[in-house]
């Protein structure tokens, strides 16, 4: 059901945040070609969970919400449309929303995958829904019950896949479903684990991972292909608290990365043969902007394949930064330092056309009147240059809340990011855009 917009006193100070984080000319120079899309009504922000495009060039925001002193919390979403103007449809009903994942398939299908929200039985199903990238789903349908993680992924033509683990049980189930077809095929048993990830590319091609023990280990299907048994690879020193993040490039390389806030992280590669590497990019790992981005070393691949892994480590100085390091079979993993401001932390990742790529992150800013200020920043790659120095996407007199996401609009090859600001006592989000990589036509 459709939670009513803030009160009259919050939406007043909705629109004069809005009003300052609309000044562009405010802000330093280099960031002065991003424009601002203010998203209405979408306030009580706890976290961002995903921004993505379809086929078409609309796009979706979603994020968990938590009022203040209002109960229960709620999954909301914002579209966007091919002007640029955002809308907030009805917030997701009947899901548990710190953990929902909505994935965009096709022109303008979505995949919405989550826990069932608290009923009066109390069987914690695992349910999945269709819907449209406008924010609308329908009635949703139950892959399982008792589910305790659940993990998911889809790739653009419609293949998808659900990993779960279940209470009293110790296997990783699997279930997947064939661009085209209307449900999921029966569970599968893959592998013994509780901590795990799933990915799938373009073509098909899919990798399911997890923690066994103090090892790794992974089984991979390539497109029209079936399941490899699962192969063990690296060490892992730390186990509490280890999390997981994986992708598929385009060539089929797999990409896992690993790792726990406070304790070493790194990212393990499996090459065209089988064979896997593994490899410690930082002794104590910093955080990511949000909880939901599973893994905090993030993975990403660019539009010509090559693949790189952003994190938030130090520098020899010892102060915090965003990193970003290609990895593969013969890439050096010397990493690029992106963040000049001491204390950042990594946000998102996302790649765009003719090699671009988009790294978010959020740093401390303080002045004199606000000691405790933060700002959301934005460095850039366009096509096969270097990245220069970050635009601060936020002016002086607002605070960026950590978490922000950004994604590249297909039509356009501009880089869209959803940036969470305070007013007053809650959060919100608007959206700031800025130049496009590389323009493309319709």
């Amino acid at each position: 059901m459709r939670r009513s917009a803030s009160p009259s006193r919050c939406a007043r100070r909705l629109a004069t945040a809005l009003t300052l984080l609309g000044v562009a000319s405010a802000a330093p120079a280099s960031a002065a070609t991003w424009r601002l899309e203010p998203i209405a009504a979408a306030t009580d922000v706890a976290e961002l969970h995903d921004l993505a495009f379809d086929a078409q060039g609309s796009a979706l925001l979603s994020w968990h919400g938590a009022p203040q002193g209002r109960a229960p919390a709620f999954a909301g979403v914002a579209s966007r449309d091919l002007t640029g103007a955002w809308r907030r449809p009805a917030d997701l009903a009947g899901v548990a929303p710190a953990g929902a994942q909505i994935h965009l398939v096709g022109a303008t299908r979505a995949l919405l995958v989550a826990r069932e929200g608290a009923t009066r039985a109390n069987r914690r199903r695992l349910v999945v829904a269709d819907g449209r990238s406008n924010g609308g789903f329908s009635a949703s349908s139950g892959l399982d019950e008792f589910v305790a993680g659940h993990w998911s992924d889809a790739n653009a033509r419609g293949d998808a896949l659900v990993a779960w683990t279940v209470e009293r049980s110790p296997f990783i189930r699997l279930a997947e479903r064939g661009a085209g077809q209307q449900s999921f095929g029966a569970a599968r048993d893959l592998a013994v684990g509780r901590a795990a990830t799933v990915a799938i590319n373009a073509r098909g091609d899919r990798v399911l991972a997890w923690r066994a023990g103090r090892r790794l280990a992974a089984r991979v299907r390539p497109a029209g292909g079936t399941w490899s048994p699962a192969v063990r690879f690296g060490r892992v020193e730390q186990i509490q608290g280890l999390a997981l993040s994986a992708l598929v490039a385009r060539n089929g390389r797999v990409v896992v990365t690993w790792g726990s806030v406070g304790r070493p992280c790194g990212v393990s590669l499996r090459d065209g043969a089988g064979s896997w590497r593994t490899r410690t990019l930082e002794r104590r790992c910093g955080p990511t902007g949000g909880p939901s981005r599973g893994a905090p070393v993030l993975a990403l691949a660019d539009s010509r394949g090559a693949t790189y892994a952003a994190w938030t480590g130090r520098t020899r100085s010892g102060r915090r930064a965003v990193k970003l390091a290609r990895v593969g079979p013969a890439a050096s993993t010397r990493p690029l330092v992106l963040s000049r401001e001491r204390g950042a932390v990594l946000d998102d990742v996302a790649a765009g056309p003719s090699g671009s790529l988009a790294i978010t992150y959020n740093a401390p800013r303080p002045t004199t009147a606000r000691p405790l200020l933060h700002a959301t920043f934005a460095a850039l790659r366009r096509g096969t240059g270097g990245f220069g120095r970050a635009d601060r996407l936020t002016p002086a007199n607002v605070f960026a809340a950590q978490g922000s996401r950004v994604a590249f609009a297909p039509r356009t090859g501009e880089p869209v990011v959803a940036v969470p600001y305070l007013v007053g006592r809650t959060v919100a989000v608007a959206a700031a855009v800025g130049p496009a990589a590389r323009a493309t036509t319709p």
